[in-house]
């Protein structure tokens, strides 16, 4: 599926297209990687904007919405860093970003030219985003059979739809692009692997293209690997954008530290993606650069004279043989050529031209 073909996402703030053929769009999932401070927040914005990423995303954790009651910490083998408590008190003491933060934190990203997006999980999440006004709508991995949600959503948020399909099979996939599709400011699909790191026969990226093909709609890469490469890989198959967790400190206590990218490696992992973009181009054929084309003369090559030819001499295999400079008569032309009359002598080692042969035979 070619870029024409693949209508990409427009963010509607600042009109940024997302998708195949697009420059690489980084999100930078700051999460709860904030540890609950707010001026940790603000401070991991100003790093990600400094790294070159296009978004900075958080999460809408309603406690209610994520976890029962029943679910404990434990469960998530979380205790060792919050003890044995239900993973609703958790979620509402450790890892929830305060809805209060959200007006200073969007208006943050705004000045230093951030998009703003965020995770939600339910009504409530909903409810907030239709007031927060957050420029792009995340649904994880583990809303995507949540149909009552993505149908709440469809022809309500002002927002493009980004939605990861980690853990899913393939029907999960149909129902939720059959409900998401037509959403008018338009859907991206994150291919995900929801494994934290996982393994690289984990990763599966083959998924990238198959998606694009089968649902038309651009495809990006969720990317819980511990590394700044596979994002290449993914932007080779035609992943149009990224998302990927940050952290101050991959040693701070919480669940998603240690496989998030510490600041200096995010730098890395957008100018990767910058210069493989730039290297991939457009997917069409397009002419070679002038750089390239003046490299035609020395290295392509021309048929030459094996000996010294006189005016009248036959051309034949014996006589010329393929060589480089490719100043002359290409090889492509043999036939052409082949069985004429020289018009006038050539030396030995150089290039036949045109107007070395006879016109008129």
């Amino acid at each position: 599926m070619t870029p024409n073909e693949l209508m990409p996402v427009r963010i509607r703030r600042t009109g940024r297209k997302v998708g195949l053929g697009q420059t690489p769009y980084v999100i930078a999932e700051i999460g709860t990687n904030h540890n609950r401070d707010k001026e940790t927040a603000k401070e991991m914005i100003r790093k990600v904007a400094a790294a070159g990423t296009q978004c900075a995303k958080f999460q809408i954790y309603e406690p209610s919405e994520i976890v029962s009651a029943k679910v404990s910490a434990s469960d998530y083998g979380l205790d060792k860093w919050y003890g044995d408590i239900a993973a609703q008190e958790m979620f509402a003491r450790h890892l929830m970003t305060p809805k209060e933060w959200f007006p200073e934190l969007k208006e943050d990203c705004h000045e230093l030219g951030l998009d703003f997006a965020a995770t939600i999980h339910g009504p409530e999440g909903l409810s907030w985003s239709l007031e927060t006004e957050p420029d792009i709508i995340k649904i994880a991995s583990m809303d995507h059979t949540n149909l009552p949600l993505l149908e709440a959503l469809v022809d309500t948020v002002p927002a493009p739809i980004l939605i990861s399909f980690g853990m899913a099979q393939l029907a999960d996939v149909d129902a939720a692009m059959s409900v998401l599709r037509e959403h008018p400011p338009g859907v991206g699909m994150f291919h995900c692997t929801a494994i934290y790191p996982p393994r690289p026969e984990e990763l599966m990226l083959g998924k990238i293209p198959f998606y694009q093909d089968r649902y038309g709609v651009p495809v990006g890469f969720s990317d819980h690997s511990s590394d700044t490469m596979t994002a290449l890989v993914a932007l080779g198959l035609g992943a149009g954008f990224f998302e990927k967790h940050v952290t101050l400190d991959k040693r701070h206590q919480g669940p998603d530290h240690a496989f998030a990218l510490e600041f200096p490696m995010l730098q890395q992992y957008v100018d990767n993606l910058q210069t493989a973009s730039s290297s991939i181009g457009p997917q069409e054929f397009r002419e070679p650069s002038a750089r390239e084309l003046d490299n035609r003369a020395k290295y392509l090559k021309s048929l030459i004279a094996v000996r010294d030819l006189s005016a009248g001499d036959i051309i034949t295999d014996a006589n010329i043989y393929a060589a480089r400079p490719g100043t002359g008569i290409q090889p492509k032309d043999l036939s052409r050529i082949m069985g004429k009359s020289l018009a006038q002598d050539v030396r030995a080692g150089t290039p036949l031209v045109w107007e070395d042969i006879e016109e008129n035979e």
